[in-house]
Order: C-alpha cells, then sequence, then structure tokens
C-alpha cells in the first residue's frame, strides 16, 4: 500500500493480537495502527504478500476483555511486522478512536 492510497484516518494504538494462519499456524503480534481498512502488526514476518489470514484482536480493560476478530490480505512485509488490508471495512472501528488504551511495550511480542 502506497502512501497515496492512504486516504483513511489511522490511529497508533497498542494491543495483543493472535494472527492465525493455515499455512503458519497462530502467532502473537501487537497492534501498531489501525483503521476501518487495514492494519499494521508488530511480529515475526513469516508471512506472504496475497497471503490471506485472520486476526484476533485483544483489548484488555480493568476487570474484562474484548476480542474483535477480522480477516484480511497481507500487503506489506517489513522486518518489524506486516500490514494487512481487511476484507470489509471494520464494523468495531469506533472502539479504537474513542477507547485509546495505554501503549504495550516491545516485550509483550515474547510472551506466549
Amino acid at each position: 500500500m502506497s502512501e497515496q492510497s492512504r486516504n483513511r484516518i489511522r490511529v497508533h494504538y497498542s494491543a495483543n493480537a493472535l494472527i492465525k494462519s493455515g499455512k503458519r499456524g497462530t502467532i502473537h503480534g501487537i497492534v501498531r495502527d489501525i483503521s476501518i481498512d487495514a492494519m499494521y502488526l508488530s511480529c515475526e514476518p513469516v508471512f506472504s504478500i496475497d497471503e490471506k489470514i485472520n486476526v484476533e484482536i485483544v483489548l484488555l480493560g480493568k476487570n474484562s476483555e474484548l476480542i474483535i476478530k477480522i480477516a484480511g490480505t497481507v500487503t506489506r512485509i517489513d522486518e518489524d511486522g506486516i500490514a494487512l488490508s481487511f476484507f470489509n471495512p471494520l464494523e468495531w472501528w469506533p472502539i479504537f478512536s474513542h477507547f485509546p488504551l495505554h501503549r504495550l511495550d516491545d516485550k509483550s511480542l515474547t510472551k506466549s
């Protein structure tokens, strides 16, 4: 995805994510930023361009958690992670703009 094609608002966000692939199983990642139609995940960059994946974003509250499931296609890979485009707009987008959470540190990537 080029800089020119980013015509939607992205928010920097930090949340745990489980990235599920039929080829690779489940990999832990951290949401770095998200928009209504795409997101960037810090993770092991073991995926390939155009690979279809499912992501579970885990939002932690003080006394509860919310899991948002979304499917998409890997559009970019770099040494820190992957970008993906969602198949459909993220219906839960307002959650990310109205309820910002604390930033997770990089140590969260090493948790099992």
